[in-house]
């Protein structure tokens, strides 16, 4: 059966290219302050107006990432028994919310293009620069993506070498939760690709029968009368439901996994 591969995006082809890259001088230059610019900084969004496509820095670090593909991107590495068996169909590429982060994005689809696999890039809001909201639109993100995958008949593989640590405990909760097949990441120590299973696990009972009895979204004075303020409160504390404005809505992954209509 075919895979759909989501794959958390990290900084890596920026920040081996900066190391190692044999680039010409301006676009090193550039390259340098890119991999070490904090998010939304000045330097970080032009790294962000490089993933145009269109410009010479980005000719540039999608021919080096060409040229030696597992040494410049994390990603492909862990992603390249995979790829070798011609077993990916499709692949998602989750950017945290930085530009250079969202470049080597647009250089990994390009490449991937390139290979023969269908690709889509999201620069998931939040992530990386606000801690609670980014895990939970990353786990948002990862929640449709699979729902949508699984519909085609495809495999769900969790890429979760790039990104944050924590990403990839979020990813592992999301595979387990979500009917994903497998997480995989490369081993620091052991230097090779590590399989994941995904665990089956559920919603705590009495959480997914008050949500079910919410719904997808409503009022919240209305939610409040139906489940009472303080288990309305818990819902809110665990990050099953999210306030906006007068109203509350379950989370997208939860939609799915209970089927909230």
């Amino acid at each position: 059966m075919s895979e759909a591969h989501i794959v958390t995006v990290g900084t890596s082809i920026v920040r081996n290219a900066a190391q190692r890259g044999p680039l010409p001088p301006g676009i090193l230059a550039k390259v340098k302050a890119w991999a070490q610019a904090p998010p939304l900084s000045r330097e970080d969004v032009e790294a962000g107006e490089a993933a145009r496509k269109s410009g010479e820095e980005f000719k540039a670090l999608l021919q080096l990432l060409a040229s030696e593909p597992r040494v410049y991107s994390a990603e492909l590495n862990a992603m390249w028994p995979y790829l070798e068996r011609k077993s990916v169909a499709a692949a998602a590429l989750l950017a945290s919310d930085s530009g250079a982060s969202h470049l080597c994005a647009s250089l990994l689809e390009e490449y991937l293009r390139a290979s023969g696999v269908e690709c889509e890039v999201h620069r998931v809001p939040e992530l990386g620069r606000s801690f609670e909201p980014g895990l939970y639109n990353l786990l948002d993100t990862v929640a449709s993506l699979t729902a949508k995958y699984r519909e085609r008949g495809l495999r769900v593989y969790l890429n979760a070498t790039g990104g944050f640590k924590l990403e990839t405990a979020v990813l592992y909760l999301a595979a387990c939760l979500l009917g994903a097949d497998r997480v995989y990441y490369i081993h620091e120590a052991m230097r090779e690709v590590v399989e994941l299973p995904a665990l089956p696990l559920a919603v705590d009972q009495r959480f997914a029968h008050a949500l079910r009895k919410l719904g997808p979204e409503a009022e919240r004075g209305e939610a409040e009368r139906a489940l009472g303020r303080g288990l309305l409160h818990e819902l809110e504390r665990r990050g099953l439901v999210e306030a906006l404005g007068g109203r509350v809505r379950a989370r997208r992954w939860v939609a799915l996994l209970l089927g909230l209509s």
